[in-house]
């Protein structure tokens, strides 16, 4: 039968707080998810079950036991009528990569949670077995995000909905949740299809995520929504009919390329820069890597050594006034502006990534080299991010950043002499995003660097100049 909702009101502002989204589930937008359904810790005889019964402690376990028998024909049954209507099915298990568990977790190996990959323990359970074309996600960690690609797979097949089952319902589960919800997804909770080592642990666990994009329901009520829905179209969301609308691939025009690629993949997409999900990245246009009498600049004029710099500071004078009229046009056309810049978080920069530290670069708070230069300087509202290494995604939260702002393309003008273009460039790209380099508004410190920057545009890289974008903008 249904197990009734917990209201129970443990936290003081829930009831001032909108409802979660009550749109219906989209079969092509939503991901079942059965969580940790495997011997390891939902079997009598294996993992939790037999250690409960070497130690003689069996009866203390015996609630939670009853509890997965309840729900497994549960979960089994939404499995069967999720795959009817085309939705993707995925399945969570603690296990790791390693034959030898060598890549287990510290939070799982103290507590003796150790996996491997080809054991019994690891196996889901037979009535749950997943179907051959259903993925399987092994952690080595309580949560599923923090330690797995699990987020760049339900970004790539367009998954902005989570449903989830399985156990248990204040670990795993919770722990799933919280990340899920924090990275933007919906989430429903089948609150008689998950179980937990108490009914009342269940409840509390409950009532702790109830709330904003967290919805709760019942089984019988999943069975109804899933029976209304319309059916997704499994075949329609796979690579292979996915990428028809890209081929044939053409290499006209290209056939005077350099690169070898070029005779092998298609010209990029056209893009184009809507100000409604574009931002414009200004990256290290700062005293560190524009002065000459800072950083990098003051060690080569101590070393007598200004010839070899004469190209990069060329070019940062052009590159900062091509920038400059970037983003007088992007702020004029409604684009957000971004400015990311090296610094530490902390004085003399301890925090900065090693590479940086090895070649000398130790800024922090205040340091005059953090300061933007001024032709591209913030303004009061715009962000400003502090990054550790070259590329601009990684120790800054900019990818939830632009995840919160409903980002899809970014234009780039980056200073680099260290790599700061490729890092950034290549981030953003394999996280989804769509780029413009403008080819103008960047600064690097070799003309083979010039050469190669000219010519990165492919697939979903466009290679432009200020101008063109801002007769586009215009346009």
């Amino acid at each position: 039968g249904e197990i009734p909702l917990f209201r129970e009101p443990v936290r003081p502002f829930a009831t001032t707080r909108r409802p979660p989204d009550p749109r219906p589930l989209d079969p092509d937008a939503t991901a079942f998810v059965v969580v940790d359904m495997q011997y390891f810790d939902a079997h009598r005889d294996w993992g939790y079950g037999r250690t409960a019964q070497q130690l003689g402690v069996e009866d203390a376990m015996e609630d939670y036991f009853e509890a997965i028998d309840e729900i497994t024909p549960r979960i089994r049954g939404l499995l069967d009528r999720a795959r009817e209507r085309g939705m993707e099915c995925m399945h969570l298990r603690v296990a790791e990569v390693a034959p030898d568990s060598r890549d287990v977790g510290y939070k799982q190996l103290v507590r003796g949670l150790v996996v491997p990959p080809g054991d019994k323990e690891a196996e889901l359970l037979a009535p749950l077995t997943p179907l051959p074309d259903e993925i399987v996600v092994s952690k080595s960690s309580s949560g599923v995000f923090p330690a797995t690609n699990f987020d760049r797979l339900l970004r790539n097949m367009g998954i902005d909905t989570l449903v989830f089952t399985g156990t248990v319902t204040g670990g795993c589960v919770e722990s799933a949740v919280h990340d899920a919800t924090d990275l933007g997804y919906r989430v429903l909770l089948v609150d008689d299809a998950c179980a937990d080592t108490t009914r009342a642990a269940h409840r509390l666990a409950l009532a702790r995520m109830e709330g904003g994009l967290v919805g709760t329901t019942t089984v019988a009520r999943l069975h109804a929504d899933l029976e209304s829905m319309p059916p997704g179209d499994r075949r329609a969301r796979s690579g292979t009919e996915r990428v028809k609308p890209y081929l044939p691939y053409t290499s006209a025009g290209r056939a005077d390329s350099a690169s070898p690629t070029d005779h092998i993949f298609p010209p990029a997409l056209t893009l184009h820069p809507d100000p409604g999900s574009t931002v414009l990245l200004i990256q290290d246009f700062q005293g560190l890597y524009c002065d000459p009498a800072m950083g990098p600049g003051a060690e080569i004029e101590a070393a007598a050594a200004q010839a070899e710099a004469a190209f990069y500071y060329d070019e940062v004078d052009a590159a900062l006034e091509a920038a400059r009229r970037l983003l007088g046009t992007c702020r004029e056309a409604g684009i957000l502006p971004i400015h990311v810049r090296t610094a530490g978080r902390l004085p003399g920069g301890r925090d900065l990534c090693r590479k940086l530290r090895d070649v000398g670069i130790r800024v922090g708070p205040g340091d005059p080299e953090t300061e933007p230069m001024a032709p591209v300087a913030p303004r009061p509202g715009e962000i400003l991010l502090d990054k550790p290494g070259a590329g601009a995604f990684n120790g800054t939260g900019l990818d939830e950043i632009l995840r919160n702002l409903g980002v899809r393309r970014v234009i780039l003008a980056v200073c680099s002499p260290d790599g700061a273009v490729e890092a950034t460039l290549r981030s953003a790209t394999d996280r989804g995003y769509e780029a413009f380099l403008v080819a103008d508004a960047c600064a690097v410190s070799h003309p083979a660097l010039r050469t190669r920057l000219e010519g990165m545009e492919s697939g979903i890289i466009n290679v432009r100049r200020v101008e063109d974008l801002a007769e586009m903008l215009r346009g």
